[in-house]
């Protein structure tokens, strides 16, 4: 059912006056935008484009914002029963460089800080992330048990006691990103998307999970972000 809304004027004494080439061509125009933007016109047909879900880089976090805009996609998913949705997660590993080794990084600590509540055998009541007051104790620790070939060193030959800022850039210096650390991370993020949509009441067999792709620089015109991108089809 397509219900058009077709303002139009002009004098009917004109010989090339046409309301029906006018409406064969509004219409193959909506049919042009449905083919070529789907999630434009899923979005009721204004210029929000519901196909890219931004993910903070470097994480399998999602951007501010996302979650609304999931909210739209498993609305109008609801309402379109015949379609089903294909998720693909994306990461550069180079244009992300920098933030994959912050969130490396902060992995590190997370982790020191759960292996000492083992140790005190209160585990179950360990943080889910790092506590700023407990943060420079925690990068110390991590970086007095990190094998550093260019550890700062005194006259004896001990580690020299250095700055945080310097300990975090000697440390994400030797961090390497290899392109499965990457495409893991792509991975999480089609998973988070597709999780998203499962709280949101979407039915699991009408989505599916595509493999995860690294995104090049150079491959495309325009500015690339961190994201997953969602593609339609009918059942």
């Amino acid at each position: 059912v397509i219900d058009v809304n077709l303002p139009i004027s002009g004098s009917i004494n004109d010989p090339q006056f046409s309301v029906g080439g006018i409406i064969v061509k509004i219409i193959v125009n909506l049919i042009v935008k449905v083919i070529t933007a789907p999630f434009a016109w899923l979005a009721g047909g204004g210029a929000e484009d519901l196909s890219a879900v931004a993910f903070q880089p470097g994480t399998a976090t999602m951007a501010a914002g996302a979650d609304a805009a999931l909210d739209k996609v498993a609305k109008a998913l609801q309402e379109r029963p015949s379609l089903q949705m294909t998720v693909t997660g994306t990461a550069d590993a180079a244009v992300e460089a920098d933030a994959i080794r912050d969130a490396m990084l902060e992995q590190r600590l997370l982790t020191q800080q759960r292996n000492e509540a083992l140790r005190r055998g209160s585990a179950a009541s360990a943080p889910e992330s790092v506590t700023p007051d407990e943060r420079e104790r925690l990068l110390r620790a991590v970086y007095r048990d990190t094998d550093l070939p260019d550890k700062p060193r005194n006259v004896i030959g001990f580690a020299k006691d250095i700055p945080p800022a310097e300990m975090e850039a000697l440390l994400k210096k030797h961090m390497r990103i290899s392109d499965d650390a990457a495409r893991q991370l792509a991975l999480q993020r089609g998973l988070a998307v597709r999780d998203a949509l499962v709280a949101k009441g979407l039915a699991s067999e009408r989505m599916f999970l595509a493999a995860p792709k690294l995104h090049a620089p150079g491959q495309d015109d325009g500015a690339w972000s961190p994201r997953a991108q969602l593609s339609l089809a009918v059942k």
